[in-house]
């Protein structure tokens, strides 16, 4: 009945954690029915999404439930200018970076520095005497659409070498499957003459 399922909606525990939309192009929060956020809390009963379930139950949106948590916009990565001690109230808020002379904020020194690479377009001759090629075949294996983020995954291209060698065993399969045919039914009939005489 109704009030039994209500009873056991109240002794059910919910989470909320992050997942990625269908798209791949955001990351949402969702009300999930298990601590691992692996399961979205739908109820079926009256038809509500995890989202609707959270309004239902809470009587707000759910925060992040369609925004996406991960902007789109750009972050400079340009050092700001030194400010003088006397204008700075502590004198550490913009110096934690400035000892370097390459105008880098450290967020994306350590951005680029853990980031999947593929330079192997980079002239030999140049700052980088080895360039990292570790990403390349990762990244020839998405295409990022521009326009609203999405991200696809190129379709693989088919081996030439893997169709011509399907193409010989699926023959060879073929012909030793006749040959076996042939030789069964030869040996029936020798099976027949022999019992004949």
């Amino acid at each position: 009945t109704a009030s039994q399922r209500r009873h056991l909606e109240d002794d059910v525990g919910y989470f909320i954690g992050p997942y990625c939309s269908e798209q791949g192009s955001e990351v949402n929060f969702g009300v999930f029915s298990d601590e691992f956020c692996t399961i979205f809390a739908d109820d079926d009963y009256n038809g509500l999404s995890h989202k609707e379930f959270y309004y239902k139950v809470t009587g707000e949106a759910l925060p992040y439930g369609e925004d996406s948590l991960v902007g789109m916009e750009c972050l400079s990565c340009k050092e700001r200018e030194e400010v003088p001690d006397n204008q700075n109230q502590d004198g550490n808020d913009n110096n934690n970076d400035a000892q370097d002379e390459d105008e880098v904020i450290e967020l994306c020194e350590q951005l680029y520095a853990n980031a999947g690479k593929c330079e192997s377009g980079m002239n030999p001759n140049s700052y980088y005497f080895s360039p990292n090629e570790n990403g390349c075949n990762y990244m020839e294996g998405i295409q990022i659409m521009r326009s609203d983020g999405t991200v696809v995954v190129k379709s693989g291209s088919a081996s030439k070498t893997a169709a011509v060698f399907i193409g010989i065993f699926a023959v060879a399969f073929v012909l030793l499957g006749a040959y076996v045919y042939y030789l069964k039914t030869k040996l029936d009939r020798a099976k027949v003459d022999l019992s004949s005489q």
